[in-house]
């Protein structure tokens, strides 16, 4: 039974990797025939000048900022549970939970896996879980904040149908932070409205099994809650999780910007920003690992209603250093651990 198990996951596992693939092979060849098709051969390809790799630089320093500001937060963690204070676990937690979130639909095997590298690193499981879920839930909130504050502020994109599905998608996107904050006042409550929508689904034949899923939603939320509240009780703390967060959220929108001034488009910082938020906001509703296809997509959508040139080869330098940059360090982190003889399991020692 158990092998049955195992065979039927490493199919799923294969599938949603041909899925992937297939996505982005399609979704790029689309964008590719769109913007080549009735042009001369080589143009809008990227100029390699010196102005251009000062912007390719610019691109570079934000991923650096993000991988920066993610790992610190661990290690302010670290500190302020009393546990081992490690550079290396934190990057190590950092980057591989990246690496996850892109390779697993919705992102969902980020957390997971980086609760179980911890523990492999020496930590305690509250101590692995608490830093994971405070690291998601802060970093959940920072998005969330940035985007009310582009909605407000900037309301001006492109394409109307990119508005107002990112504002669908944040509202989904908000779900879990505003049941955890509900949850910690009103619990009772809570637990009764999730009940009641989880056995409406199943009526509506949406949810097969209502009373597995429900005991599944509560055990969710309950070690949610527990984990999150022992950071939360250090207000401090959450204040610099939330900075690092809306930090590590600019330096990724701040990206498409600096790739378009590579090409020489003429656009502006704020406006390039917003467009970056909404796309954001609206393909968190995709599935896929990684939101591939949505994301070129997108991308490709709001960027061309700029006529901007060179859009295609930005939207694929753009991905390289937003998402594939992640699985590329990832995998470099496991070859590095291998090499090392650590394969995983990570030393006790201070680093």
């Amino acid at each position: 039974m158990t092998v049955e198990r195992n065979e039927e996951g490493r199919k799923k596992k294969r599938l949603w990797t041909a899925l992937f693939v297939l996505i982005n092979i399609a979704v790029i060849a689309a964008t590719a025939v769109n913007e080549f098709s009735g042009k001369p051969a080589g143009s809008g390809g990227p100029a390699f000048s010196q102005r251009a790799l000062f912007w390719l630089g610019c691109t570079g320093l934000c991923l650096a900022v993000m991988l920066c500001a993610e790992t610190l937060k661990y290690l302010l963690m670290m500190r302020s549970l009393g546990e081992r204070v490690s550079f290396r676990a934190a990057f190590e937690t950092a980057a591989l939970g990246k690496y996850y979130d892109c390779i697993t639909p919705s992102g969902a095997g980020g957390q997971p896996f980086q609760i179980i590298w911890l523990h492999r690193h020496g930590y305690s499981d509250g101590a692995a879980s608490a830093m994971t879920i405070s690291a998601y839930i802060t970093m959940q909130a920072g998005f969330i904040l940035l985007a009310l504050g582009i909605f407000i502020a900037h309301r001006s994109v492109e394409l109307d149908a990119i508005r107002y599905t990112a504002y669908f998608g944040l509202l989904l996107f908000s779900l879990i932070p505003c049941l955890l904050a509900a949850f910690s006042f009103m619990p009772k409550t809570v637990k009764r409205i999730i009940s009641a929508a989880i056995r409406l689904c199943g009526r509506l034949r949406i949810v097969k099994k209502p009373e597995e899923a429900t005991e599944q939603v509560m055990g969710k939320l309950d070690s949610y809650h527990r984990s999150y509240s022992v950071i939360a009780k250090d207000r401090a703390m959450l204040a610099c999780l939330l900075v690092l967060s809306l930090i590590y959220r600019a330096a990724l929108c701040s990206m498409p910007f600096f790739v378009l001034k590579m090409f020489g488009a003429p656009v502006d910082f704020l406006h390039i920003f917003a467009c970056t938020i909404y796309i954001y906001a609206t393909i968190c509703l995709v599935p896929t690992p990684g939101n591939a296809g949505a994301a070129e997509g997108a991308f490709y959508l709001v960027f061309s209603a700029m006529g901007s040139d060179g859009v295609f080869w930005a939207m694929l330098i753009w991905r390289l250093f937003c998402h594939y940059s992640f699985i590329i360090i990832g995998a470099v982190i496991y070859g590095v651990n291998a090499l090392c003889g650590k394969h995983g399991r990570g030393g006790t020692e201070d680093e």
